[in-house]
């Protein structure tokens, strides 16, 4: 018996569960020679803003204990070159694996001019919403001030019919708040989570060893985090929600999964193993197989809690 990964979502079939993650397989044509792209369950590209950006100084990316650290800077080649440059081959290149476009802007009104921009287009699926940017107007941060996240999310559903995911920070006291706003102002679901904060010193140098001075903490050490996190989000609401954070394996799949996930995205691993996706959406199979169970949809939310309670 071969397990059925298929899972039903924002309207469409996905073959698979897995995707790759936005900011780790640029626009999808930079894995097309490493890894079967279309076998997967979809990608999301490198942030898509209004205009290009060149980004934050070197270095953006080293190496930290059980991860990286990086401090890109959403560099990327703007709205106009993104739709003549990088959707046309998105669109002749992949058939069955599905396109979420992540979105940024430092305004509303740069997010939406983003989506309006393409809703036009052919060739991806929906839109994943990037919500830890700087709200310059206001000087917050959309993932972390709830009137701004509720404004920005309704103003994105006015837009668009296609699918919008909200993709959530770590970086607030409790992430269900977060995740029952975005239900409540009309998002189709939800991408758990974005990077920790963090930072690492040369001490020879007595100097941030990141250009920024600060970054994006992810790989293997925030697993058990966005775990939690995405179980905290999924209790909270009902929509459907994207594991992100740490996974190398079918088993850290899994553990997505149980706590709530439909879909997981894959990112720093690929850094390590370009194949790093592939090798997830084959543990995840051998698990089923090994393991008698039918379809992996029979797993998503299966967690099973002590009986004394939650803690």
């Amino acid at each position: 018996m071969v397990p059925e990964l298929r899972q039903s979502l924002f309207g469409v079939e996905f073959q698979a569960p897995v995707l790759l993650a936005s900011g780790t397989c640029g626009y999808g044509r930079e894995y097309a020679g490493l890894i079967p792209l279309d076998e997967l369950g979809g990608l999301v590209t490198k942030a898509v803003s209004v205009e290009p950006r060149s980004g934050n100084p070197p270095h953006r990316v080293a190496e930290t204990p059980g991860g990286m650290i990086n401090a890109i800077g959403l560099e990327n080649v703007g709205l106009d070159a993104f739709a003549s440059e990088k959707l046309p081959w998105l669109r002749e290149n992949l058939a069955r694996a599905h396109v979420f476009v992540n979105v940024v802007g430092r305004t509303v009104e740069e997010y939406a001019a983003v989506v309006s921009g393409l809703d036009g287009e052919e060739g991806f699926l929906g839109y994943e919403i990037n919500v830890s940017c700087p709200n310059v107007k206001g000087g917050t941060m959309f993932g972390t001030d709830e009137a701004a996240l509720a404004e920005l999310v309704g103003r994105l559903r006015s837009e668009t019919e296609r699918p919008v995911i909200v993709k959530l920070t770590p970086n607030v006291p409790d992430i269900g708040i977060y995740a029952r706003i975005c239900e409540e102002n009309g998002a189709d679901g939800l991408s758990t989570i974005n990077t920790f904060p963090g930072m690492l010193i040369d001490i020879h140098l007595r100097k941030p060893v990141i250009g920024n001075v600060s970054g994006g903490i992810s790989g293997p050490a925030i697993l058990p985090m966005g775990v939690y996190l995405t179980w905290r989000a999924a209790t909270a609401c009902s929509l459907p929600v994207i594991g992100i954070g740490g996974i190398r394996s079918g088993e850290d799949a899994l553990q997505y999964i149980l706590a709530g996930a439909h879909l997981v995205q894959v990112g720093t691993a690929s850094f390590v193993d370009p194949a790093a996706a592939a090798t997830v959406q084959e543990g995840i199979s051998s698990y089923l197989a090994g393991a008698g169970i039918g379809s992996l949809s029979e797993l998503v939310g299966g967690l099973r809690l002590p009986e004394h309670g939650q803690h």
